[in-house]
């Protein structure tokens, strides 16, 4: 891995690690999305259900809704809302709280930042929430940009 890689991880860990504390969230991904498949870069996560380096079809992902229509998604409760109960993944793993942004990289969906939980969330999500996630995306973005 060279220095650049070493510097992403490093700002995707920290990232990870921020965002779960301040969304009180058990996971949190960054992801790269190519071809249609989605692989873990980084992950920080009480779950020990997902490790970086996992790739997976894009459309058995959460995050496919967010690298289709290229924007954040933010759901506190994913059961009512119609169509997610059929998610490839809800049977397996039953999320009740989604938030993801695009990561951005010349203008094209690069990956995604996303957060997630099987515990239902109180609040919605705050316009300062949906801030934080996409401030951090733009940071992954940066930093892919400097190391390209």
């Amino acid at each position: 891995m060279n220095t650049s890689s070493q510097q992403l991880i490093h700002l995707c860990n920290d990232l990870l690690e921020t965002g779960r504390d301040k969304f009180s969230t058990s996971m949190g991904i960054v992801s790269h999305i190519e071809r249609d498949r989605y692989e873990i870069v980084a992950i920080s996560s009480s779950t020990g259900v997902f490790v970086a380096g996992e790739d997976f079809p894009l459309k058995d992902t959460y995050c496919r809704d967010v690298y289709e229509q290229g924007k954040t998604i933010a759901l506190t409760e994913m059961e009512g809302v119609s169509g997610l109960q059929r998610h490839p993944l809800y049977d397996t793993l039953p999320l009740e709280v989604y938030i993801g942004t695009p990561i951005l990289v010349a203008n094209k969906v690069w990956g995604t930042i996303n957060f997630s939980c099987m515990k239902l969330r109180k609040n919605a999500f705050t316009n300062e929430d949906i801030d934080f996630i996409e401030s951090a995306a733009k940071e992954v973005s940066k930093e892919i940009d400097s190391g390209s």
